[in-house]
């Protein structure tokens, strides 16, 4: 199988692309299809989700990774293998390539690239979170002070772009929640994230990823300078 409307060309060496997906859709991304690449390990995975919902998106998650990774690899998306880092974090075997994968209700998206260390998060807007409380234990002063004066749209996508920013910092390392939200601080242009300021060693570069309908922030942290390719929805 082929998942349409990807194409991997050669990445270059600074490169980072992102792709993005839906996990419910069953037309494009049918689980039938899906699930023989997945390994044994990941197949008794999906089957202990209470939920069968969330059990598809686990399989297409890992189903669409496998191929897109195979894809750049030329070898067939079940002989990869996965290892975890320290914290937790999947890596391939081997090293050649580097990705990340994040999730927010039926949105995903994977970043692909030959630069270590990346991390990438997705948040839809609509999420129901409660934000003060997140922002108490998570964000510094300066980025709550950041919510002033604006309506609650306009604060509920603030929490967001800052949220997606640190947490791809956090996952760029694979130091997960072992690194302190409040010990990192982004610099914003507008809402939008295009500096990490803290901790400055080592350096993290970050970059929003921007979606045409606007339902999610996104954003890609990488301890390297990169250049961001956004593909086409899959």
């Amino acid at each position: 199988m082929q998942v349409s409307g990807y194409s991997p060309e050669a990445l270059a060496a600074n490169e980072i692309r992102v792709c993005s997906f839906r996990l419910d859709n069953e037309q494009e991304l049918p689980i039938d299809s899906l699930e023989p690449w997945l390994s044994d390990h990941e197949r008794e995975r999906a089957k202990s989700f209470h939920f069968k919902n969330h059990g598809e998106r686990y399989i297409r998650g890992r189903a669409v990774t496998r191929l897109l990774l195979a894809a750049h690899l030329s070898c067939s998306p079940d002989d990869l293998e996965f290892q975890n880092g320290e914290h937790g974090k999947p890596h391939l075997a081997g090293g050649e390539l580097h990705f990340n994968l994040s999730h927010s209700l039926d949105w995903a998206v994977i970043a692909i690239s030959r630069l270590p260390s990346l991390g990438i998060d997705i948040e839809c807007f609509s999420r129901d979170v409660d934000i003060d409380g997140l922002s108490r234990r998570c964000f510094r002063d300066v980025e709550i002070a950041r919510y002033e004066g604006m309506t609650p749209e306009e604060k509920n996508r603030a929490f967001f772009w800052i949220w997606t920013a640190k947490e791809a910092r956090m996952k760029a390392t694979g130091e997960g929640f072992s690194l302190e939200p409040q010990k990192i601080e982004i610099e914003f242009e507008s809402e939008l994230p295009v500096r990490c300021l803290e901790p400055a060693d080592p350096a993290c570069f970050v970059a929003p990823v921007l979606f045409s309908d606007g339902l999610v922030a996104c954003t890609v942290a990488c301890m390297s300078e990169f250049e961001l390719v956004i593909e086409k929805g899959l």
